[in-house]
């Protein structure tokens, strides 16, 4: 009797129903397009595909001041290949597959520190915080690599061995996104935890920095060249001041108030389970905590951060309740992955490979967030058209007007920190907004209706409304 009873049902067949949430989890993650995003990475990778490389003067806009370094430019090609071959379809498929992957990461990375009973729902309450960061962008790749650098480095704080594999996933995930650089911040948190307690042998602490100084070199030599290693911080510098997803984030943000709450329980574990943490762990905490309050950006970060913390301390929990030791120190009793559980989760990924494919069709057809409306008005538009677009928007016009001169796109880096400031302050026609329209020369503009801006140049310079749809206007001036 005792292989039907419950535990013995779900060690046996606990593997294929994680299996069969995987494959099941398209029909939650594929969905329309809804970000302005990929528009500019599909033309991105059209770009490089095409043999061209960004320089100055910039190839697309003529008032960039700043070379522009296409740091997720393998994603982009990627995706400019499946667009040639699929449509927007792709752009569809490849959100809903990589969402399941980064739920496959995470549960990897729980699964190190406790049973599927507990790694499944911290798993879904992690990526449920992180939700708002998933959208049609390379940075999603990177959080795939990420989590799967924290798992590497989690199991390293545990038994102190170098993995070198690190090396050449830091590679990939710095052709794919600046987010790479996080995997390197919390491998240094780790060791450096691992010295301050004297926890590892001289030998394993050299070789744990040979990883990390190797993954660093290679992330200078990915075909970027070495000033990839800055632009983390030349990107950073125009966003922290213009872009919202830069700004500190706020506790009545519903992802911020999650990841808060599972940081607070994994406080709370350690203090009902009076026991001290490593110090590596220590710090990988201050670190989830200072993530996930120092910009939005960097929320989904602290959330993925926060999952093997509080998997861990629950499996604890648990193990000190069914053992009823009072306060003796109790470790973590998770069972080790097995290959069955292997071979499971290699099934549900590919069949939510192949769920996706139908539903992505299916979604394809709807695009969300730019004016599909005006497709043909702004791919008629004369070579070099200087043109004052909405920033959501000029991915989008770059994409389907290539021949097109946006003043201003979505590449913030791009641009001088006033010549941010003058387009913003035109956006809004503040003072001065008529000589931002004459200096940069624009004789064109797509801007949402009723915008300050798109008024101000009907009323005052009596320029022409030439189409309009989607919740946008195509003007041309007289």
């Amino acid at each position: 009797m005792s292989g039907s009873s419950p535990a013995a049902l779900t060690e046996r067949w606990g593997p294929w129903i994680q299996a069969g949430l995987l494959a099941v989890l398209p029909v939650i993650t594929v969905r329309a397009v809804a970000d302005p995003s990929p528009w500019l990475h599909l033309r991105v990778g059209a770009f490089l595909l095409e043999g061209g490389r960004f320089g100055l003067p910039d190839p697309w806009s003529p008032l960039a001041a700043h070379r522009y370094i296409p740091t997720q430019w393998l994603p982009s090609v990627v995706l400019a290949e499946g667009y040639d071959l699929f449509g927007i379809a792709a752009v569809v498929w490849s959100r809903g597959v990589a969402i399941v992957a980064l739920v496959l990461a995470v549960l990897w990375l729980t699964r190190t520190v406790s049973r599927p009973v507990v790694a499944v729902p911290v798993t879904a309450v992690a990526v449920t915080a992180a939700w708002g960061g998933l959208a049609e962008r390379p940075q999603l790749a990177g959080f795939v690599l990420l989590a799967l650098a924290i798992g590497a480095w989690w199991r390293t704080g545990v038994d102190h061995r170098a993995r070198w594999w690190l090396v050449p996933l830091t590679w990939l995930g710095a052709c794919t996104h600046g987010v790479w650089v996080l995997g390197l911040v919390v491998g240094g948190l780790v060791v450096l935890g691992l010295a301050l307690e004297h926890a590892a042998t001289r030998g394993q602490w050299f070789r744990l920095v040979g990883v990390l100084a190797a993954s660093f070199i290679a992330a200078g030599v990915t075909p970027l060249g070495p000033r990839l290693l800055l632009t983390p911080f030349e990107v950073g510098s125009n966003g922290r001041e213009f872009v919202a997803e830069w700004f500190p984030s706020s506790v009545r943000s519903p992802d911020v108030a999650l990841t808060l709450v599972m940081l607070a329980l994994v406080y709370a574990a350690w203090a009902l389970l009076r026991e001290r943490p490593a110090a590596w762990q220590l710090l990988t905490f201050l670190a989830a905590i200072a993530f996930v309050l120092t910009m939005q950006r960097t929320v989904a970060v602290g959330a993925i951060l926060a999952a093997p913390l509080l998997a861990e301390q629950v499996e604890r929990l648990l193990a000190r309740r069914r053992a009823g030791r009072g306060h003796e120190p109790v470790g973590p009793p998770a069972a080790p992955l097995e290959r069955r559980e292997l071979a499971a989760w290699a099934v549900g990924l590919v069949v939510a490979c192949l769920v996706a494919v139908p539903l992505a069709g299916n979604r394809a057809g709807t695009v969300h967030a730019v004016p599909v409306a005006l497709q043909q008005q702004v791919r008629a538009l004369p070579p070099q058209t200087r043109v004052i677009a909405d920033g959501d928007v000029t991915g989008w016009l770059l994409f389907e007007a290539p021949q097109a001169a946006p003043v201003f796109d979505l590449r913030i880096e791009s641009y001088s920190g006033a010549h941010v400031k003058a387009y913003i302050n035109a956006m809004e026609a503040g003072p001065g907004w008529e000589d931002f329209v004459a200096d940069g020369g624009a004789t064109s503009a797509l801007l949402p209706m009723q915008s300050p801006l798109a008024l101000a140049l009907v009323e005052q310079l009596n320029w022409s409304v030439v189409a309009h749809g989607d919740g946008y206007q195509l003007l041309a001036a007289s």
